[in-house]
């Protein structure tokens, strides 16, 4: 009766063994598909910063710009006396909120570019882990086919062995 059971355990193996091999290669054509979509997206990533970094780096040079000419035009006293004397000085005041809106542009620019950045390298992470993770699953699906091998021959080894002493168990 042992025997009865022991073979029926190595068959039950085998079959668990195919069953694992077959649902280890679903999974790893799904990853591998998802992968390739990643690692596109990722491949496009890297543009998108450099990108805002040139822009950045014009509008800075534009607001330093118009910082410079502020400042130059307001430290000219006919300037300032005429813009109060025809406009009540709201030139200068335009001015004023024209650099500070160009100010508050350029640190959302910064942090944009920051974000991208953390964005790129948190996806360059996800990708390293699914690479890893698409390896274990490939050495656990060549286990699988190995334990199905294995226990598959165990399985008519023993039974051919054991035929007489099975035979008598189902007379």
């Amino acid at each position: 009766m042992v025997k009865l059971f022991v073979l029926l355990l190595t068959v039950l193996l085998a079959v668990v063994s195919v069953g694992g091999y077959f649902l280890l290669d679903e999974k790893i054509i799904a990853g591998e598909g998802q992968m390739d979509a990643g690692q596109k997206k990722f491949d496009e990533g890297p543009r998108a910063p450099e990108k805002g970094k040139a822009k950045l780096e014009a509008g800075k040079l534009e607001l330093a710009e118009g910082k410079a000419e502020y400042k130059k035009a307001h430290d000219n006293i006919f300037l300032v006396f005429l813009d109060n004397l025809f406009n009540r000085g709201r030139g200068f005041a335009d001015g004023r909120k024209q650099i500070d809106e160009g100010e508050r542009q350029v640190a959302q620019g910064e942090a944009r570019i920051s974000a991208g950045e953390k964005r790129l390298a948190t996806g360059e992470m996800e990708l390293q882990r699914g690479r890893e993770q698409l390896k274990l699953a490939r050495n656990a699906r060549i286990a699988c086919a190995i334990g199905a091998l294995v226990f598959g021959a165990l399985s008519i080894v023993l039974a051919i062995l054991w035929r007489q002493s099975l035979a008598r168990i189902f007379r």
